[in-house]
């Protein structure tokens, strides 16, 4: 049971790190994969504002310091999550190791 809730746990935290990551890439290559992401899974799309990405893409080319604020609060939270990988890592780790009775010489 253990095992199971750290590999699920495991594994969800590798994918919201690798959509952390997603947000230090260029605004152009994002949008690419966003939209390869909605050919491989479509759904229906709600769109509160059609281009809210490239809104935002212009706000932090007007204002550099927004960039930078923007970048060092996505910084703290890929270096947190990446720090809740290495601990669930750990946890699966400790779990398949053997016991020291499995360890004992064989005859």
């Amino acid at each position: 049971m253990k095992k199971t809730l750290l590999v699920i746990v495991f594994w969800g935290l590798l994918l919201v790190e690798v959509g952390l990551l997603e947000g230090f890439l260029p605004y152009s290559q994002r949008h690419a994969i966003h939209e390869q992401f909605q050919r491989v899974f479509p759904q229906q799309r709600y769109d509160p504002h059609p281009d809210m990405d490239w809104e935002f893409e212009l706000a932090f080319r007007q204002n550099p310091k927004l960039r930078i604020a923007a970048d060092a609060v996505l910084v703290i939270l890929t270096l947190g999550n990446a720090y809740l990988i290495v601990r669930a890592w750990q946890g699966l780790r400790r779990i398949r190791q053997p016991t020291n009775f499995e360890r004992l010489p064989q005859k």
